[in-house]
């Protein structure tokens, strides 16, 4: 009979999320740089024609583009805080709930 595995971290501890949220901020970056860029060529073509619609569309497109990735950005570090925050809450809770047990051992 097959062995059950047991993990012996979290799949989802601190530290792998802290590693995942940078990743989705680098890459929100890289795809600010590309939407930003994408919005120089299509203001390229707006200049030398203004009356191409086309290009004015894309060009709005890829501006709301750039500012969604900086949304997800902010998202991701909200998050960050968030976690933070929860487990410096919770360190504080196993420290005052670990004394009044030690306190409780000391009056037995």
């Amino acid at each position: 009979m097959p062995k059950q595995y047991v993990l012996k971290n979290s799949p989802i501890d601190r530290n792998r999320l802290q590693k995942l949220c940078k990743n989705l901020m680098e890459e929100g970056s890289e795809d600010r740089k590309l939407a930003l860029e994408t919005h120089r060529f299509f203001r390229q073509i707006v200049d030398e024609n203004p009356q191409d619609a086309t290009a004015k569309n894309l060009m709005v497109e890829s501006l709301k583009l750039a500012q969604s990735s900086k949304t997800t950005t902010l998202k991701v570090i909200d998050l960050l805080i968030k976690l933070e925050n929860n487990s410096t809450k919770e360190s504080e809770k196993v420290d005052t709930a670990s004394l009044f047990s030690q306190l409780d051992n000391l009056t037995s």
